[in-house]
């Protein structure tokens, strides 16, 4: 189904702009036409459908071949997130038995490296030119093409691997009709049409940014691909070429919002769309202060039901109204997923409680890859356990509280990080900040804030935890603190590595 969503595109917007780079432009047509060749380059080669391809590479026009003419061919697209270690990445393509591997030059040591380290021997593809090994994209390119391949609705079209911050990375099984479905429900939530022009940001390696991508695809926009991410250039690009959408992570709009040209940058800019980590209602009310004619848009999902299941819709982006009173939620489950809270004992929690968040539908995962056990503890009689403490109101809409695993203990309560960053945010003199649980011996876990101040900042722990008490009850403020000018530490999609926090704090 995907990849004929695709070849429709073609069809009816064949002659207007696909993509836009500094290598300049295609058209829709133009762009299949070079999906389908190198879909046949493939074939050529000995690939067969449902053989695992690894694509490591940045946002390019030839990473979207590439990850397209995986689909159009009938193979598995593999992405493999191009911060991971050689060792990861090696484990990676080890466990998925990877038939061939994809890489731009920017990763032409992970594609050597990769090369002689697999378990089996993958055929090699260079990208763009910049790798020096293996086929080269222009010469599969110049195939006839093939016809799309007509995928089942539950054939295994991705595998997407977690983080692995914590044990071993778990393979996502996504479906082509899981794929085919959250891209329906983008195009959508976010009203993208072919008049759309969006601009890269999130790394399309991350469903955070594919899903936008896909959407985009099916309705014919226009992709722009930026030479570079800085704020300056960024917003430089999106003047240029009047963008209409955007998709930032968090850390990512709060730089932009810091630049004094942002309102004039962002003037053909009719959505922004984030998600993907948690933001505070200071940066919310910051973007709808700068740029007030802009539609904001929040997903909530995650890796497992092939991205979104909540939405915030533009209207209820507002502090008045009618409407107002759901900027603190990430919103309500989108058109085709069902979302439930429940207690410990797996009962539906009332409005107004907090429980785990559990999504049923058809974006959900089929598994993962290679690991019953732990499909098992995720899939449980149908509905997706997400491991992410919600509350859910009267309306459906659901406020994230935290994670499971991060949920701090302390004293015998329950205090959730998401809640206590709010309120150090609230600091004029806090730039940045998050939260974690180190071990206390009288509290069992102690509440301890990182926080990011400026050059010259007074900021102390006995002023931060005066500052939260007027906001949130006393045993949920910080009782220690680390200050910093240094950023917090990122995972590629711009969460922040608590991980790395805690290993620091526990050192």
């Amino acid at each position: 189904m995907f990849a004929q969503a695709l070849a429709r595109t073609a069809r009816i917007y064949g002659t207007r702009t696909a993509v836009v780079s500094e290598a300049g432009r295609l058209t829709w047509q133009e762009l299949a036409g070079r999906i389908g060749s190198v879909a046949a380059g493939l074939r050529e080669l000995g690939l067969q459908p449902a053989d695992r391809i690894a694509v490591v590479a940045g946002n390019s026009p030839e990473h979207l071949v590439m990850m397209y003419a995986v689909a159009w061919a009938g193979f598995v697209h593999v992405p493999l997130n191009t911060r991971l270690a050689i060792a990861e990445m090696k484990q990676i393509a080890d466990e998925a038995e990877v038939s061939a591997i994809a890489a731009d030059g920017e990763n032409k040591d992970a594609l050597a490296a990769l090369s002689g380290a697999a378990a089996k021997s993958p055929v090699l593809i260079d990208l763009d030119g910049g790798t020096g090994q293996g086929h080269g994209l222009d010469a599969l390119a110049r195939n006839d093409g093939m016809e799309p391949w007509k995928a089942e609705m539950w054939d295994l079209a991705a595998l997407y691997y977690t983080g692995g911050t914590t044990g071993r990375p778990k393979g996502v099984m996504i479906s082509d009709g899981a794929l085919t479905v959250q891209t329906l429900n983008l195009v959508n939530d976010l009203n993208i049409s072919s008049e759309t022009v969006y601009i890269h940001a999130p790394p399309i390696f991350h469903l955070a940014g594919a899903g936008v991508t896909h959407a985009c695809a099916f309705a014919g926009a226009m992709q722009i691909f930026p030479a570079e991410l800085s704020p300056a250039e960024f917003l430089q690009t999106v003047a240029h070429h009047d963008v209409t959408l955007v998709s930032l992570i968090p850390t990512m709009l709060a730089g932009m919002m810091e630049a004094p040209d942002v309102s004039d940058a962002f003037k053909a800019v009719r959505t922004i769309v984030y998600g993907a980590a948690p933001i505070s209602e200071v940066l919310l009310r910051k973007v709808m202060d700068r740029c007030p004619e802009v539609d904001l848009v929040q997903i909530y999902g995650q890796t497992e039901c092939t991205g979104p299941c909540l939405i915030l819709p533009p209207e209820r982006h507002t502090l008045s109204g009618p409407l107002a009173g759901k900027l603190n939620t990430a919103g309500r489950a989108n058109m085709t997923s069902e979302v439930r809270i429940v207690d410990e004992s797996g009962r539906p929690a009332p409005p107004g409680a907090a429980g785990e968040i559990l999504i049923r539908g058809p974006s959900v995962m089929l598994g993962y890859w290679k690991q019953p056990e732990a499909t098992e503890q995720t899939l449980k009689d149908g509905w997706l356990h997400t491991g992410d403490v919600g509350v859910m109101d009267e309306d459906g809409f659901v406020r994230i509280a935290d994670r499971l695993k991060d949920m701090i203990v302390s004293g015998g309560e329950n205090v959730f990080c998401g809640e206590v960053e709010n309120a150090v945010a609230e600091h004029p003199e806090v730039i940045a900040c998050a939260v974690i649980g180190v071990p206390d011996e009288k509290w069992g876990e102690r509440v301890h804030a990182v926080v990011v101040v400026g050059d010259g900042a007074t900021l102390s722990e006995t002023s931060l935890r005066e500052h939260c008490k007027s906001l949130i009850a006393g045993y949920k403020c910080p009782r220690s603190a680390t200050f910093t000018t240094d950023p917090l530490p990122l995972s590629a999609v711009g969460k922040v590595r608590k991980d790395l926090l805690r290993d620091h704090a526990a050192g």
